[in-house]
């Protein structure tokens, strides 16, 4: 016949067991999310930033573009051309879309102002064709936004339907200049159809890298659209991939 006991009193001398966490296992648990933490939240930080800066560019060109299109339906054309004539002024074509956007300052390519002889890096670490890394000077005609963006424009003397003609120049493998005289490279000319060429900067001439691919863009004006340059920074490629290309380097001999 077996023998049913009864429950353990409170203060019986059967072993009970505790649910808690010994310090030792505290600290272990702790140290883990510490390196994990440390692991992943640069990358978090960085795809943060990132998506910032893309938000800001797709916000930026659909600004500048809109203010295009303003200015050719006040000018009553079926093209972007009239727009950018090159019998006006860098400043007048600058002046003639950029009354749309919120403009807090000027500067014309002999002033000092915003931002005065601005460099910007090239998407990618380019040799200048003497042997250095290729670093852009910018004193043209430009504005600076209330938010910061900085907005330069480089006219084109063009003739016909916005025929604009522009030399390159014959390198090597290591992009050095290769057809020299005196010094000097020797240009082959060809035309492109640009009616003007917007240059901009989403976060200004004091903050960021300054670089095309990061925070520097740039887009060519045909007759009749909006064209994307690969090399200033592709950003057509940025909005519809959601991803910065650009290489990080620093200046110096190539």
């Amino acid at each position: 016949k077996s023998i049913e006991l009864p429950p353990p009193r409170e203060n019986s001398s059967l072993a009970t067991f505790s649910n808690a966490f010994t310090l030792a296992e505290v600290l272990i648990t702790l140290g883990i999310i510490g390196v994990t933490a440390a692991l992943t939240m640069p990358g978090l930080i960085a795809k943060y930033n990132e998506m910032v800066m893309v938000n800001k560019l797709k916000r930026t060109y659909s600004e500048i573009a809109n203010a295009i299109d303003l200015r050719k339906a006040e000018l009553g054309t079926s093209d972007y051309a009239e727009q950018f004539n090159p019998d006006l002024s860098a400043m007048e074509q600058l002046e003639g879309f950029t009354k749309y956007l919120n403009v807090i300052e000027k500067c014309s390519s002999a002033s000092k102002g915003c931002g005065g002889t601005y460099k910007v890096m090239p998407k990618t670490r380019t040799n200048d064709g003497y042997g250095n890394v290729k670093i852009t000077t910018v004193n043209s005609d430009r504005v600076i936004l209330n938010d910061g963006t900085l907005i330069w424009f480089g006219k084109r003397s063009w003739k016909g339907n916005c025929e604009t003609t522009y030399a390159r120049y014959e390198k090597d493998e290591n992009g050095n200049y290769t057809n020299l005289v005196d010094g000097k490279p020797v240009p082959e000319y060809y035309t492109a159809q640009h009616c003007a060429e917007i240059f901009f900067d989403i976060n200004g001439p004091y903050k960021g890298r300054n670089q095309f691919g990061y925070d520097c863009y740039s887009f060519a004006v045909a007759p009749q659209k909006l064209n994307q340059h690969s090399g200033y920074g592709g950003l057509y490629d940025t909005m519809r991939t959601g991803k910065l290309e650009y290489e990080k380097y620093s200046a110096g001999k190539y």
